[in-house]
């Protein structure tokens, strides 16, 4: 008697951590319980030699608890950052900005959470250089303008959150997201700088999320049908980054420079070095393109553990890592990141050669340097200016 109910409290045991890790599962991708780790009153700065103003998602956030090291926006020049990541108090995965919230509740995603978009970082800004813009002369408004630089990074927690439907269905959601995307430049223009064709702008294409550690297709429709609605993002971006005529446009094909750390790792494992610079594996020396360098523990150990640091396990080497977690670059990736950005917008949004095609101001580069010394490998062009 006493074996049976033994057994029969074990198994209503693994019945419920079942039921748990069932519950977890199925909301995974459903990070509604997430509330945004920074979100105190943003002020723009009074003086400075150079800015660099960034809207963006998790990928581009300087204010995470995350120990990887500085976001390549802050190699590049750390200012004005309004790019914003959550993180779920349960299950502890991230979560970050998308272009347009409205679109999350036309399929039900994140609807819970309260994080800004682009339309709401941007009249965030507005609204603090506003402010700062009391009292000063034409000549120093236009002084502001000419020293500024926009990053604009949006895309892969849209595409995250389009992953797991079909084509035909996240199409006409990607169409409106980069007429959105757009818009807010426009708007931009108008209430920043009217009357001038000048701003400056870095725009990132978004990685292909079936690539990193944390996706995991349920069938091969499913893993199709998410790389084309990255496809449909990134050329639809892309058009409309050569059409608009409100400033001059860097695109950066994050993509094409995460796929390269990869094949770079690929080629020289299996021994060969091609011409353009890829199979040497230089820098850093990558030991891992594929796998998280911190993982977490299974969702019920999560959801048991007093303390949630105890559920984390982190690589030897990090640096070594190209992903630091389930959805995010390492440390190595960002710096080299900046650097290729960097020498990008050299000649083009900073000491743009002459003639250009449209008007930008010249700058001190050296403000804007990346800070390493490390030098970019120059065997693709993953970056155009519109």
């Amino acid at each position: 008697m006493i074996r049976l109910f033994n057994r029969f409290y074990a198994l209503c045991a693994i019945a419920a951590c079942t039921i748990l890790y069932s519950a977890w599962f199925l909301t995974s991708r459903n990070l509604g319980d997430i509330v945004p780790l920074a979100a105190e009153q943003f002020r723009t700065a009074s003086s400075f030699d150079q800015r660099l103003v960034v809207f963006g998602d998790s990928w581009s956030d300087n204010e995470t608890d995350e120990e990887q090291g500085r976001v390549w926006t802050d190699w590049l020049c750390g200012m004005e950052n309004l790019a914003q990541t959550a993180k779920s108090a349960l299950r502890g995965k991230y979560a970050g900005s998308v272009v347009d919230n409205a679109e999350l509740d036309l399929f039900g995603r994140l609807s819970q959470t309260k994080l800004a978009d682009f339309k709401t970082q941007l009249k965030q800004w507005l609204d603090a250089e506003s402010a700062s813009l009391v009292g000063l002369s034409e000549e120093q408004i236009r002084s502001r303008q000419d020293c500024t630089i926009f990053v604009v990074s949006f895309g892969v927690w849209d595409i995250w959150s389009l992953a797991t439907n079909s084509y035909d269905e996240a199409e006409p959601s990607v169409e409106r997201r980069i007429a959105t995307l757009m818009q807010q430049l426009n708007r931009l223009s108008e209430r920043w700088g009217p009357g001038t064709d000048k701003l400056k702008v870095i725009l990132t294409q978004t990685v292909d999320v079936t690539f990193l550690p944390g996706f995991t297709a349920t069938g091969g429709e499913e893993y199709k049908d998410a790389v084309r609605i990255l496809d449909s993002w990134n050329t639809k971006l892309r058009l409309a980054a050569m059409e608009w005529d409100r400033g001059t446009i860097y695109l950066f094909d994050t993509n094409a420079f995460v796929m390269d750390r990869i094949r770079d790792w690929q080629l020289y494992a299996a021994g060969i070095e091609e011409e353009n610079g890829l199979g040497t594996n230089r820098d850093p020396g990558w030991e891992n393109v594929g796998d998280a360098c911190v993982e977490s523990e299974s969702g019920i150990q999560v959801m048991m553990s007093k303390d949630k640091s105890k559920a984390r396990k982190q690589c030897e080497h990090p640096e070594k890592y190209l992903f630091w977690n389930d959805m995010h670059l390492g440390p190595s990736a960002h710096r080299l990141m900046a650097t290729e950005i960097y020498h990008g917008i050299d000649g083009v949004l900073l000491n743009p050669k002459e003639p250009v095609a449209r008007p930008t101001s010249k700058t001190n580069s050296d403000e804007l340097a990346p800070k390493t010394d490390a030098e970019p490998k120059r065997h693709s062009r993953r970056g155009f200016a519109a």
